[in-house]
């Protein structure tokens, strides 16, 4: 009884281990056939190509410290003020070795969530920590997009979170992540395009 013991433990050990160094290796052999992401980047600048038609200002909300300040745009600052949203390219197919695609229908929201979440540690080059695009199920269209980014700015860690809403507005929050852990809202902003909605 005493060696049956001693065996499984040390297979368990072995086992463990291997689990361990195959969970820390980027996945590399892919069928890129097989799988393929909701094109985010392509979708956003389809949305950008719009504001050329916009019959009205943009209006822009800055948000710090719980004060809030606007301003009306030009139609041509606004592409530019949105760039943050089109990097990292997101692509059918170039994050999959990076990225795992899940859905589920979420009845609160009425909308089919596609989630993209890490699979291996990410390099430097990569700052999108996490997706989300929002698909209405009955009308198939995408209504949302949101995204998690880390960036370095002036030697702090921001975690930006950005949500593009579908043929309405775009929001970017800037969090500072404290190395105590906690989070502070450092600014946000809201670009406005569609009033009707």
């Amino acid at each position: 009884m005493k060696k049956f013991l001693i065996i499984a433990v040390i297979a368990g050990y072995f086992i463990s281990c291997a689990e361990k160094k195959t969970a820390e290796q980027p996945i590399q052999n892919i069928d890129t056939a097989v799988i393929s992401f909701f094109p985010v980047t392509s979708f956003l600048k389809g949305q950008m190509r719009q504001f050329d038609s916009i019959t009205i200002s943009p209006l822009h909300i800055t948000t710090i410290d719980q004060k809030a300040d606007s301003e009306w745009l030009k139609r041509e600052q606004l592409k530019s003020l949105l760039q943050p949203f089109l990097t990292p390219e997101i692509a059918e197919t170039n994050l999959i070795k990076y990225f795992k695609e899940s859905k589920f229908n979420d009845q609160t929201l009425n909308a089919i969530t596609f989630t993209y979440d890490p699979i291996t540690t990410l390099p430097d080059s990569i700052h999108i920590l996490t997706w989300n695009v929002y698909v209405n199920p009955l009308k198939g269209n995408v209504t949302k997009v949101y995204m998690v980014k880390h960036i370095i700015e002036n030697g702090q860690n921001i975690i930006q979170q950005l949500t593009w809403q579908t043929d309405q507005y775009a929001e970017i929050t800037d969090l500072l992540d404290k190395p105590d852990g906690n989070v502070e809202i450092l600014k946000q902003e809201k670009f406005v395009w569609n009033f009707n909605q």
